[in-house]
């Protein structure tokens, strides 16, 4: 409890410390994985937010132990456990967490395809790195005004204030977004119909960073089909059939095809 409470408190928080820490006391292994995949950038403020609950619910536990150990056995009838009280949302609030994590999903996405678009100046790579920044920005956007306001409506109790607060997450809900939301295509057709037409502007510098990205990034995926995570785990977990694996399989793919056109392309260059 005194770890999380002063990591919150700390104006200087490092992001890495935090996401251990929630790892170390969270059963939330989904979440978890969430802020592991993430940045400070990013996701540094709901991982606050998040380390707040678990301090609570820490406190809690220690203020009031359950002790199984030495208690009296008893029937059902000679103590009632009073239950507590379901409590359902209203369905502007689950719309806004369900937009919520979509928009969240989808920030992830596309800073997945910055670091697969790598850091080459080309013209078209210039532009598509902006095309996805463009679209980013509004997700970005509404995504914290979103968050910030279904938290406030959460820490009010009802009344005039509180209904404010509805009235503006509809108001959020119900304007359409800044930019139409579009899958990038592949990244053998990205920049063009040839692969090779493009490698072949890059110098060999560029190519060396593009290759080491390639891997990095091939790994990334390959583990995300067999653990669902970046990182390796223990056991194979693999990402069920659907949409998102299809997707995943076809980025493999991609970025198979890439790194194959950038090593051939540097063995030419060396031959030559």
């Amino acid at each position: 409890m005194i770890k999380i409470q002063s990591w919150i408190d700390n104006p200087d928080r490092d992001y890495a410390k935090g996401v251990a820490l929630f790892a170390q006391y969270s059963k939330n292994k989904a979440l978890v994985r969430y802020f592991q995949t993430g940045t400070a950038r990013f996701r540094m403020g709901k991982l606050v937010y998040e380390m707040g609950k678990v301090a609570k619910t820490v406190s809690a536990v220690k203020e009031h132990p359950v002790e199984q150990r030495g208690m009296p056995r008893c029937n059902s009838t000679s103590i009632s456990l009073a239950k507590p009280h379901s409590v359902t949302l209203p369905p502007y609030i689950l719309a806004a967490k369900k937009e919520i994590s979509a928009l969240y999903a989808l920030i992830d996405k596309r800073h997945r395809e910055l670091y697969d678009l790598g850091t080459s100046n080309a013209d078209d790579v210039v532009r598509h790195r902006k095309r996805i920044l463009d679209d980013r920005k509004p997700a970005i956007e509404r995504a914290d005004h979103l968050y910030r306001l279904k938290e406030e409506w959460f820490a009010l109790d009802d009344g005039t204030a509180r209904e404010q607060v509805a009235n503006d997450i509809r108001e959020v809900l119900a304007a359409p977004l800044a930019k139409q939301w579009t899958i990038c295509a592949p990244v053998e057709t990205r920049h063009g119909t040839s692969l090779r037409t493009n490698v072949s502007g890059l110098t060999d510098l560029q190519l060396s960073k593009r290759r080491t990205q390639l891997r990095s990034s091939i790994t990334k995926t390959q583990n995300m089909l067999q653990y669902q995570s970046i990182r390796k785990a223990t056991s194979p977990t693999p990402m069920p059939k659907g949409p998102k694996r299809n997707e995943y399989e076809q980025k493999l793919k991609a970025l198979k095809a890439e790194f194959k056109a950038v090593t051939d392309e540097l063995a030419r260059r060396v031959a030559n």
